[in-house]
């Protein structure tokens, strides 16, 4: 039976089965919006070692990563079926995770006061115009 080595723990898997599912089943939260489908391209870990043990890239893979593995070594979770041993990075994903509050807070001599964070946003520029209504001519009589 394949193991997925992910920090410093193993976790024994089926032959075959999906890298994504086989995470979130063991505990690991996988930042993902479209279900495992490969539209959104947010389930990418990345591959330590074992490579070779992984099916062939999916043609949906390809368009949302590119042809890259060599360079990046990220792999679409969702897309990935382990056919042996590997170790894998998900700390993208728990880094993610973590960084959701909207509230910041400071320290202060005073106590803990929230922080309003304000966006500046730049101007818009360019011409947009709102296109105008259709009318049509009226036939004449």
């Amino acid at each position: 039976m394949p193991i997925i080595k992910v920090e410093d723990k193993n976790i024994e898997i089926e032959d075959g089965a999906n890298l994504r599912t086989s995470l979130i089943s063991n505990g690991y939260q996988i930042t993902s919006t479209c279900g495992g489908c490969a539209s959104c391209g947010l389930c990418v870990v990345a591959i330590k070692s074992g490579d070779e043990n992984l099916s062939e890239f999916t043609f949906e893979e390809k368009q949302i990563l590119g042809n890259v593995f060599h360079i990046t070594k990220e792999r679409l979770s969702c897309q990935t079926f382990v056919n042996g041993d590997i170790e894998v990075d998900v700390s993208m994903h728990q880094q993610k995770s973590n960084s959701n509050s909207k509230n910041k807070t400071i320290r202060r001599k005073s106590g803990e006061i929230p922080e309003k964070v304000a966006v500046e946003r730049p101007p818009k520029e360019g011409g947009f115009r709102r296109p105008r209504a259709f009318k049509p001519e009226k036939e004449n009589k």
